[in-house]
């Protein structure tokens, strides 16, 4: 019988029987054949964060091989798990049929399909791994939670060593001295897919009885964060921290960010371009020259989006988009408010708008909106709503973590890149994970009920 559930832990018990209490959570007497068919899933955990930080792209292998693993994890059958996982999958199998039609009258169509090839395999596996979170005896998972966070720990507190040094590694790991890189900038996405882990991470190891480890996760992991120049990262961090405190005080405010959300996926294209005077303008220009770009490409998109509001440019589209590589040019201001030499330079549209909803609607259209963001936001909703998850903590970590990815979403990277797809896939699964933690660990399976619902 698997031994588990906060119970075990006296009030007044000496340091020894709570480690032996939290070691026999830890590991179950389930015997060494299945305890030794976890060390893969906890390994793969373990080195997730070196991972990510010595190769960002590397987060595609990770996601794939933590999907298959979690196969051979001891479980009653792993047939039930497929076929759910395939059921799960019909929620975005429109999409996908959308984004191959979409192929057709593409300005490539090779490319577009090309990439709907590749993000069905990432969804499929992606799919694949959040179901078997939800499904796999949850003393199973103890050991990977705790070995994602002490991988996530030594990656956050290397990088930040190698940062404050000069960033020596990060050159080596990521480019050669004359290639002119800057380190604080070569950790990025990797600190913004750790910023995006950093509320359901810390929720589940305090759920599994390990503060002292959630302390040391969180410490190791704001640091490198706060070291980097991501601003992807930082407003990640910002949104989940602030986002988890909002909903504990207020629970009822996790439903205004997701009608919020909902209001922004329709309503987005309609805001550009933006009017602003020249003292604004050169406010921007001199503070933040990159917000300014931002609202140039944004402000180019819509009047794209106006063009084919219902099937989009097709999928990939942003790539090759006619005008796009138009050159803009971002002057400072001097005291007059006049232009006074140039602060940036580059493209009006730099590969994608830099934002997840201009992007589908641009791409895909407004069905395509339909068809991604409806089944998200219905996602989401049905989370806040599975019975076992009304914990005033577990339903702000769902909140916290949604919103992290949503401020990744909207303000950089492309909203198909393979490294972040997987990323938010291996950040879902462990929501789910941090949200079964409210219940007796012996239950194991919370969401076969809301399969069923």
């Amino acid at each position: 019988m698997n031994s588990s559930g906060p119970s075990i832990i006296a009030t007044g018990s000496t340091p020894n029987l709570r480690w032996a209490s939290l070691l026999s959570r830890i590991s179950p007497t389930s015997g060494p054949e299945a305890i030794g068919k976890d060390i893969p899933l906890s390994l793969l955990c373990l080195s997730f964060g070196p991972l990510i930080y010595a190769a960002s792209l590397g987060t595609v292998t990770a996601m794939l091989l933590l999907a298959a693993v979690t196969l051979i994890v001891p479980r009653p059958s792993s047939v039930p798990i497929i076929v759910k996982s395939i059921r799960a999958l019909a929620a975005v199998a429109p999409l996908l049929v959308w984004m191959l039609a979409s192929a057709t009258w593409s300005l490539d169509g090779e490319a577009s399909a090309g990439l709907t090839l590749r993000l069905a395999v990432l969804f499929s596996a992606g799919t694949l791994l959040v179901t078997s979170f939800g499904f796999l005896p949850i003393e199973r998972l103890h050991r990977p939670l705790m070995a994602l966070a002490l991988g996530l720990s030594a990656a956050g507190a290397t990088i930040a060593v190698d940062l404050v040094l000069g960033g020596h590694l990060a050159r080596f790991l990521h480019g050669s001295p004359r290639d002119g890189i800057d380190p604080a900038l070569a950790y990025g996405r990797a600190a913004t897919l750790n910023a995006i882990l950093l509320v359901p991470v810390l929720v589940g190891l305090l759920r599994l009885g390990a503060p002292r480890l959630a302390a040391g996760y969180g410490l190791f992991a704001t640091v490198a964060i706060l070291e980097t120049s991501s601003l992807s990262a930082k407003t990640a961090l910002a949104a989940s921290l602030l986002t988890l405190a909002a909903v504990l005080i207020l629970p009822k405010l996790r439903w205004v960010g997701l009608a919020l959300l909902g209001f922004a996926a329709v309503a987005f294209p309609l805001m550009f371009p933006v009017p602003l005077n020249a003292e604004a303008t050169c406010w921007l220009a001199n503070h933040k020259p990159s917000a300014l770009h931002r609202l140039e490409i944004w402000s180019f998109v819509a009047e794209r989006i106006e063009q084919r509001p219902i099937a989009g440019w097709g999928l990939d589209a942003a790539r090759r988009l006619p005008g796009g590589t138009t050159q803009v040019m971002i002057h400072h201001c001097d005291a007059a408010e006049q232009p006074d030499g140039v602060v940036l330079s580059s493209e009006i549209l730099p590969l994608h708008p830099h934002n997840g909803i201009l992007q589908v609607w641009l791409e895909l259209g407004g069905i395509g909106i339909c068809l991604s963001f409806g089944p998200l936001i219905l996602l989401i909703r049905h989370a806040f709503r599975i019975p076992a998850w009304r914990a005033r903590l577990v339903q702000a970590m769902i909140a916290g973590s949604a919103a992290a990815a949503v401020s990744v979403g909207l303000v950089s990277f492309g909203i198909w890149q393979e490294w972040f797809v997987s990323g938010l896939f291996v950040a879902a699964a462990f929501v789910v994970l941090a949200a079964r933690q409210s219940t007796a660990a012996g239950e194991g399976t919370i969401l076969p009920k809301a399969a069923g619902r």
